[in-house]
């Protein structure tokens, strides 16, 4: 399968928001090789993404991907409607390397471990531990431009 890149313009058939280019800059700037085969981690990178509850609303109906969108502010500017941030682009790119380092967000996640032994190795999780790794700098990189019911608050006025 190939990627096929939104713009912003609306691309038809577009299936990712980085190319197989800018995804190897974007991994080689950072120090890491990737051993996948960047289409297929790209594609499988956009499946998580656009199942995030983004702000702000898609351009048309008809559209392939949640981006481009109307009504986004990040970091109080605004972001044109023919736009596709960077930071959505670092999310999907952040989200391919996850997927090659075998952490795919959409994976299946196992029983959580409570005891394991194989000859005199023993592994014991927490009680309260988490199931599945978390990548903190995938969750950083949503935040900005997905909806969140962490630590919302509302203000009310009475007149």
């Amino acid at each position: 399968m190939t990627t096929v890149v939104e713009t912003g313009a609306i691309v038809a058939g577009a299936n990712s928001y980085i190319s197989d280019a800018d995804f190897a800059t974007y991994a080689s700037n950072r120090g890491v090789t990737v051993s996948g085969v960047a289409a297929q981690l790209l594609l499988k990178a956009a499946l998580y993404v656009e199942t995030l509850s983004f702000i702000g609303s898609k351009r048309t109906k008809e559209q392939d991907m949640q981006w481009p969108r109307y009504d986004v502010y990040i970091d109080g500017f605004t972001i044109d409607s023919d736009e596709i941030p960077t930071l959505l682009k670092d999310l999907q790119a952040e989200v391919a390397l996850a997927v090659d380092a075998g952490n795919n967000p959409l994976s299946t996640v196992p029983r959580a471990v409570k005891k394991q032994k194989v000859d005199v190795i023993e592994i014991e999780y927490a009680d309260n531990a988490s199931p599945f790794v978390r990548n903190r700098k995938i969750k950083a990189l949503e935040r900005k431009i997905t909806y969140s019911t962490e630590g919302l608050s509302f203000r009310t006025n009475r007149g």
